[in-house]
């Protein structure tokens, strides 16, 4: 009997020794597969597709597992228009991973640009979901904007508060919601919305849409001010050929 539980003992111990010596290789496989998908994410980020692809590539081979390797597969065959192999890859990532928010919201970016709205929108409310994810104002604001894309405005209007619930300083929901407001002709709530976009450095689409209220307001002051802000700093843009032409 002694014997007996000498052999078991010892079987345990290999078991365990096996057990921690396949923990190690799936760790060293895992960090790996993330080193790789940290490059390509950089060499992605530098529009340097074909390295960024090779980098995902190899990391999704090093292991299969690992949702972000998969994610940043899709994001390469997105900008490379591989459209059935970008899908593919952002649904293996979610169905890996699909607590992922980052996934989501990418996969959401991809189907808006391919004009599938509701799908876009389905994912960016998955991404929300997420208690742990620290940029819903980003995934709120591309499903507004995905929303404007099919003339879908009281819902886009939403998602953009949402936004800006999350972040008050988001320049970009702002602006969205202020022209909202000016095509219903609500130009006092527009101006509200102008606000924080005019702060710091103003695009040429701020300002130019600054222009149009104050214009409508009555403001000629502000209405000059803005104007010659969108001349000086962007001589050569289409909202200042349309301020010279009259517009």
């Amino acid at each position: 009997m002694k014997k007996l539980f000498a052999v078991f003992a010892l079987m345990l111990l290999a078991g365990c020794a096996s057990q921690s010596s396949n923990d190690r290789a799936d760790t060293q496989k895992r960090d790996s597969a993330r080193i790789h998908t940290e490059l390509g994410a950089g060499y992605f980020s530098q529009n340097q597709i074909a390295i960024a692809l090779e980098e995902f590539t190899e990391a999704s081979r090093i292991d299969p597992g690992y949702a972000l390797a998969h994610n940043g597969l899709g994001m390469v065959y997105a900008a490379l228009g591989e459209d059935a192999k970008a899908d593919a890859s952002f649904k293996r990532a979610i169905s890996l991973e699909p607590s992922n928010a980052e996934s989501r919201n990418n996969y959401g970016t991809f189907l808006c640009s391919r004009n599938r709205i509701d799908e876009s929108i389905t994912q960016f409310m998955a991404a929300v979901k997420n208690p742990l994810y620290t940029t819903k104002d980003i995934a709120y604001l591309n499903a507004g904007v995905c929303s404007l894309r099919k003339q879908d405005v009281d819902n886009a209007e939403v998602y953009f508060q949402n936004a800006l619930q999350v972040q008050p300083l988001m320049h970009r929901a702002s602006y969205e919601l202020a022209m909202i407001n000016f095509n219903r002709k609500k130009y006092g709530l527009a101006r509200e919305y102008l606000r924080t976009p005019l702060i710091g450095s103003p695009s040429a689409e701020v300002l130019w849409l600054a222009i149009r209220v104050e214009r409508q307001l009555g403001d000629r002051d502000a209405e000059a001010s803005y104007a010659l802000e969108l001349r000086r700093n962007y001589p050569d843009s289409e909202q200042t050929k349309a301020l010279l032409s009259g517009q």
